[in-house]
């Protein structure tokens, strides 16, 4: 089970703010790509790390540098290769979120235990 580093609310908000200095830098060298693949990436993987997602974070890391280093180096056809990668990344994203159980957080089980309490109370 992930163990989070920072609340939710707190690593939206780091990783949107880490967005946004990459978009305003992309923005000021007007290398857009490939660097739109690390503003993208490094947010990502900033919040599934917060949220003490290790393993989503490397493949997030392994997915958008990796793109990055190969866009730099290597003569290949992006039209094709870039869709098939995002497709992968999305589905395995959203079969993880259907297969793995999900937690639930503080105030969920404090509100049910106070409605078991109060479904005790009227019973007596």
């Amino acid at each position: 089970m992930a163990h989070p580093k920072v609340s939710q609310k707190r690593a939206k908000a780091l990783s949107s703010s880490l967005f946004l200095i990459l978009l305003a830098l992309i923005s000021f060298t007007g290398s857009w790509w490939p660097g739109i693949m690390i503003v993208v990436g490094l947010p990502l993987a900033l919040r599934q790390f917060l949220l003490g997602r290790t393993y989503d974070m490397g493949l997030t890391l392994v997915l958008f540098i990796g793109a990055f280093i190969l866009s730099s180096g290597y003569d290949i056809s992006w039209n094709t290769l870039l869709p098939v990668l995002f497709t992968i990344g999305a589905i395995y994203t959203l079969a993880r979120e259907f297969i793995t159980p999900n937690p639930t957080t503080e105030p969920e089980e404090e509100e049910s235990l106070s409605k078991e309490l109060e479904e005790e109370d009227l019973h007596h």
